[in-house]
């Protein structure tokens, strides 16, 4: 019989301060940042949110109309001085007559509603085509309502906390497509919009966005950033998927499993892929101008969420749009822009633009990329793939564009916001 060789104490302590100087190594720069970084950017950083309105900014040629659409809740932290400045600037370089402005804020408690009045404001005075809708409407006066069992009201559902519930998806879906009313007024003028630019309550400025715009020459169906939250960690995985319809299996640089969207990363190159969104996205207008059937947001159906299968309003957009086959020679495909990275935060924002595609982001990729191959990431979605099948077959016609969308959660509205369930 093999006896198993006992490791000795001194041997054990080694193997812990290799594992610790392994560990700091690919994170030093990370303590290293810490160290010296503030809250607030200083004061040559802060000049790219210096909006002034009275000089003459040379304008950005080669975008054309761009409709800008943002929601808002609770976002009074970032839209002083980041959001609201990056907005303004920006539409001093496309020229205020090349944009329309599309808000829209319902139940905040904190200052977003009166920064907004105050932008509504300064938009007029630019001359800026707009509609800033803020609505008075809480989380907690949708989530009061009371729908019986046997009611059956779009939305709502019944969760396994043995009450119907509102569900969050379809929410914001409805929420997003408030954004895009002017479209329809636009349509019958007869005006036109060459870009739907959706913008999140993120840091970004007026030149991450031009970039944005620009990606690929402009020959995309749909063009997104990079989010974050945390300086290293991307944040929208609900909505990201890969060329194969694959989930990001990891938060970190180079996000993506072994392919063509993770070769592209690791060059810094146009990341094709089949779903995103990420803080910021550029659409083709086109298939929101549709007369018929225009381009719009929705959630999975409710008999298919019930059974605790959920996808986000975001990636099911992108899934729409490529069913609609709709083509364009001149602009094809979705992809991120791995240049153009925001944040939720500053601190988040400051990191990207310091260490995008520079050593400590190679290095501490080695690990990820071993550390998913070696683990087979990311793993199917065998259960939501046999929900699916189950409920495509229960009656006929039923069937989901968006599956690989598709994950095994549940979200529902409660009054400070949401939960899995």
């Amino acid at each position: 019989m093999l006896l198993r060789r006992r490791t000795s104490p001194h041997n054990r302590l080694l193997r812990r301060i290799l594992f610790a100087a392994i560990f700091f190594l690919l994170n030093a720069h990370i303590f290293i940042y810490f160290l010296h970084h503030n809250d607030s950017p200083d004061e040559d950083i802060a000049a790219l949110w210096d909006y002034n309105p009275d000089i003459t900014i040379p304008r950005v040629h080669g975008v054309g109309k761009v409709f800008i659409a943002a929601n808002h809740w609770i976002s009074g932290k970032i839209l002083k001085p980041f959001w609201i400045n990056g907005l303004l600037m920006l539409i001093q370089q496309l020229g205020p007559e090349n944009v329309f402005v599309s808000i829209y804020e319902n139940g905040s408690w904190d200052e977003t509603p009166a920064m907004l009045r105050e932008l509504d404001r300064e938009l007029e005075r630019l001359g800026v085509a707009r509609r800033v809708l803020i609505e008075a409407i809480t989380h907690r006066q949708q989530v009061e309502e009371v729908v019986k069992l046997g009611d059956d009201k779009p939305g709502w559902v019944m969760t396994a906390r043995g009450r119907k519930e509102l569900r969050r998806i379809p929410m914001l879906a409805k929420l997003r497509n408030r954004l895009l009313e002017p479209l329809d007024d636009m349509r019958r003028r007869g005006e036109t919009v060459d870009r739907v630019l959706f913008l999140n309550d993120v840091v970004f400025t007026a030149k991450d966005v031009i970039r944005l715009l620009k990606t690929r020459g402009g020959n995309y169906t749909a063009a997104c950033s990079m989010d974050f939250n945390k300086p290293q960690y991307y944040y929208d995985t609900f909505a990201l998927r890969d060329t194969n319809g694959r989930e990001a299996p990891t938060q970190r640089f180079p996000f993506f499993a072994g392919g063509e969207s993770r070769d592209a990363m690791m060059a810094g190159l146009p990341v094709p892929v089949k779903s995103c969104w990420n803080g910021m996205v550029a659409f083709d207008a086109a298939p929101f101008m549709r007369e018929q059937q225009p381009l719009r947001f929705r959630g999975v159906e409710d008999s298919l969420a019930v059974t605790h299968v959920e996808g986000s309003e975001c990636c099911l957009i992108h899934a729409d749009n490529a069913n609609t086959g709709f083509q364009s020679a001149q602009r094809s495909g979705v992809w991120i822009n791995p240049l153009v990275r925001v944040g939720y935060n500053f601190p988040a924002y400051e990191y990207q633009k310091m260490h995008m595609y520079r050593w400590p982001e190679y290095f501490t990729s080695i690990p990820v990329r071993i550390g998913t191959s070696l683990l087979g990431l990311p793993w199917g979605k065998k259960q939501v793939v046999q929900r699916v099948r189950k409920w495509e077959g229960e009656e006929s016609g039923r069937r989901e564009p968006g599956d690989f969308c598709l994950v095994d959660e549940m979200h529902v509205l409660v009054e400070n916001g949401w939960k899995h369930v």
